[in-house]
């Protein structure tokens, strides 16, 4: 099969190209799933237009985030982010919490463009092999393939940190369904987080992500204990059930030093495009997509290079992910112990609380990062 563009990986970032792809285009999109976005493999949430405006400054076009009602299951008002002992941050931040794979499932549809479902990437030279047998020969490859890419690997340029993520799907959970619910600590995400992300109706997504190398306990125990032990959790899932379960990777790394090679485009989780210390990587895929695809465009129509697609996306989005990398390496440098972590948060207020979440460095972080080791020595 001989096309203009192929799409690898029907995600959000592959969604977002197929739906910016001029429908002049010979397009085909290659997705290993047979139903889109199925199973879902996050936690399903995504800042507001009003909060993309002060996460990602530098982004020229907002309307990506004028998220329709349809795809919303909730829209959540701030986070609790919790410490091991208890203590508690609020920040005012809103977010929808999506409808990820109807979401997914419609921008792809309606792009128009021919999806080839339930077939795998098996090899990679100059066409993309697939696992039914055939090939397809494309001008230009999109690798939105996610962050196990085959291309990427293929291409000798896959090198980031994944983190691993559980998920329980939980009906009767009982908290604020207005809040979203971070909590830290050694004990029960090394290195990541847990999560309680009402989806309404008493339904949540229940999650933790942790990385493998600072981890003594598995993916699999540490949702368990967070479900059923933690003294800070259980309480709102005391009469709480399991519906339904996932399990999932994140790239954790700054994004790859080149995400064009030759005819090849590196999209979303594919090129670890990613808020590394909250691991977000919906709304950068989003971006990654529509910008990738608008740059094919002028590739065929104005014979535009696809080298453009580098400085675009990272003039976009990059320094926030810079300063979100910053504050992933200072917390794990902090974060091993879950005493000296409380102590360092006697320093943090609600307003550094909210200037991180927004992956901005309050400036007492900057003051101390040179001297943490010292520090941790003394706390």
């Amino acid at each position: 099969m001989d096309v203009d563009v192929a799409v690898v990986g029907v995600g959000v970032a592959g969604a977002f190209a197929l739906r910016a792809l001029s429908k002049d285009l010979n397009v085909v999109g290659i997705d290993k799933r047979q139903t889109l976005g199925y199973p879902v493999e996050c936690g399903e949430i995504i800042p507001t237009k009003k909060e993309m405006r002060e996460l990602l400054p530098d982004l020229e076009d907002y309307s990506l985030f004028d998220i329709p009602k349809r795809f919303e299951s909730n829209r959540t008002k701030a986070f609790a982010f919790i410490l091991p002992n208890g203590k508690t941050y609020t920040v005012d931040f809103e977010m929808h919490v999506l409808r990820r794979d109807e979401f997914i499932q419609s921008i792809a549809h309606n792009s128009g463009h021919k999806l080839l479902l339930g077939l795998r990437v098996s090899d990679f030279d100059s066409n993309l092999h697939l696992s039914s047998g055939k090939e397809v020969k494309a001008k230009v490859v999109i690798a939105s393939d996610g962050a196990n890419s085959k291309i990427a690997k293929k291409l000798g340029v896959w090198k980031y940190e994944l983190a691993s993520a559980k998920q329980y799907v939980m009906k009767g959970v009982e908290c604020d369904e207005d809040m979203i619910y971070m909590y830290v600590g050694n004990k029960i995400a090394p290195g990541g987080y847990a999560w309680i992300i009402p989806k309404g109706d008493g339904i949540a997504n229940v999650g933790v992500g942790l990385r493998p190398k600072f981890a003594k306990i598995s993916i699999h125990k540490a949702l368990d204990t967070f479900v059923g032990e933690h003294p800070y959790s259980s309480q709102f899932l005391k009469k709480a059930e399991v519906i339904g379960k996932i399990g999932a990777v994140v790239p954790v790394s700054l994004p790859l030093e080149r995400t064009v090679y030759g005819n090849v485009i590196f999209a979303g989780d594919s090129a670890s495009m990613i808020l590394s210390h909250v691991g977000a990587g919906i709304p950068t895929s989003m971006i990654a997509g529509d910008i990738a695809g608008k740059v094919v465009n002028r590739y065929f129509k104005e014979g535009c290079s696809l080298q453009d697609y580098e400085s675009l996306w990272r003039r976009a989005m990059f320094d926030a992910m810079k300063r979100s990398n910053f504050i992933k390496n200072l917390w794990d440098k902090i974060a091993s112990c879950d005493e000296r972590l409380c102590k360092y948060f006697t320093l943090i207020g609600n307003k550094d609380m909210g200037m991180i979440l927004r992956s901005r460095v309050p400036l007492k972080l900057k003051v101390m990062a040179p001297f943490i080791s010292i520090l941790n020595t003394l706390l």
